[in-house]
């Protein structure tokens, strides 16, 4: 009896302690995926705390981007931190000046970016505004997609010039073909005397 009595405590050990090491491995990966989670939605706090895990940090940044030897847009910030694993580099007071086939440019200027160093792809975030001709753009997030060479947000925009104003949802801005489309609940408010 006493043999037995021994095998199921320690079979009672056993399933108590793996029991246990479940219930943490669960409480773990449930952490990190909700962390995750909450870092996606809000990427100033990603963007912080990227910064404490980077590499090598830089002051006033310039870099030109050409394609076939034609510029096609240059970007500035105050400062820079190098993140090796992902390949990005986290910009602070962001600058981007595109410029399009007609010889003309369009400024964009953020308080944080991200430039994704294999691709050239750039988001910007936090008081975001865009200014081309006689228009501005207003929003809080807006991606460049290198490769296709235009512009989008997924965030409310708002765009005011001297003889309309435009709100809308989202927006896409093809630089090549110097065209832009606004979706989902698009207001215009045009003005009789314009400024």
């Amino acid at each position: 009896m006493i043999t037995f009595h021994r095998l199921i405590s320690s079979r009672r050990k056993i399933t108590i302690a793996l029991s246990v090491f479940s219930l943490i491995s669960t409480g773990i990966i449930a952490g990190v995926f909700i962390k995750n989670r909450y870092l996606s939605q809000y990427p100033v706090k990603l963007i912080t705390s990227i910064h404490q895990n980077a590499s090598l940090a830089i002051g006033n940044v310039h870099q030109v981007s050409t394609r076939e030897g034609i510029k096609e847009w240059i970007l500035d910030a105050r400062s820079a931190h190098v993140v090796d694993e992902s390949k990005q580099l986290m910009l602070e007071d962001v600058t981007v000046v595109y410029f399009l086939k007609n010889g003309e440019e369009v400024r964009l200027t953020a308080s944080r970016g991200i430039l994704k160093t294999e691709t050239n792809d750039i988001e910007v975030t936090g008081q975001v505004i865009l200014t081309y001709s006689n228009f501005t753009l207003e929003t809080e997030q807006m991606n460049y997609d290198h490769n296709r060479r235009a512009l989008f947000s997924a965030t409310p925009v708002k765009i005011m010039g001297d003889a309309a104003s435009l709100t809308a949802d989202s927006m896409k801005y093809d630089l090549t073909a110097n065209q832009t489309w606004f979706q989902r609940n698009v207001e215009v408010l045009l003005r009789e005397n314009p400024i």
